[in-house]
């Protein structure tokens, strides 16, 4: 009897062991499978725009003076219907999108609930624009033909989220999106 208590008590630590062992190795596997990154990078806003299918994107250029500080670009990529440059303008950072118009105008990704928003018109558009100081944009929204386009700018400093550009340095910006 005790012998068959023993074995019965170590099958019963073994499934244990091994029901464990699967669950540790399911919740490591699962944690190295994560969402698949959409986004393509490219070398240039030529190459994002082939990619995205938006036809040509056109960015200021690079070291262009505004108001907000010098523009520089890090990098350019894409996903389906939307082309995408990353930089900075200043000190803060600097994300502009160009997209395929859809479903709704903002292609920013940015959900955020600002305390003001305000239009701005800029070469006959009309601009949404959005932030947390008042006439300090730090998203800034507009369609021109079928094409959605988005700023978003973050950061400068210690003051993350109370940074935005003034109404000259988004009206250059603007101008020169394509």
């Amino acid at each position: 009897m005790k012998k068959s208590v023993f074995v019965l008590a170590s099958v019963i630590m073994l499934l244990v062991l091994v029901v464990c062992g699967a669950g540790i190795a399911e919740e490591e596997a699962s944690a190295a499978v994560g969402l698949a990154n959409p986004w393509t990078e490219v070398a240039t806003a030529e190459e994002a725009a082939d990619g995205a299918g938006v036809g040509y994107f056109l960015v200021p250029e690079e070291n262009m003076e505004t108001t907000g500080g010098q523009v520089n670009w890090f990098c350019f990529q894409y996903m389906e219907h939307i082309a995408e440059a990353d930089g900075g303008i200043g000190s803060a950072e600097l994300t502009v999108r160009k997209g395929l118009k859809q479903d709704g105008e903002d292609v920013s990704g940015d959900y955020t609930e600002y305390a003001f928003a305000w239009m701005q018109e800029v070469d006959g558009w009309e601009v949404s624009c959005f932030g947390n100081e008042e006439g300090r944009t730090m998203k800034a929204i507009w369609i021109s033909d079928n094409f959605s386009y988005s700023i978003m700018v973050r950061g400068q400093g210690d003051i993350y989220d109370t940074y935005g550009l003034d109404e000259k340095a988004i009206g250059a910006l603007v101008a020169a999106i394509q």
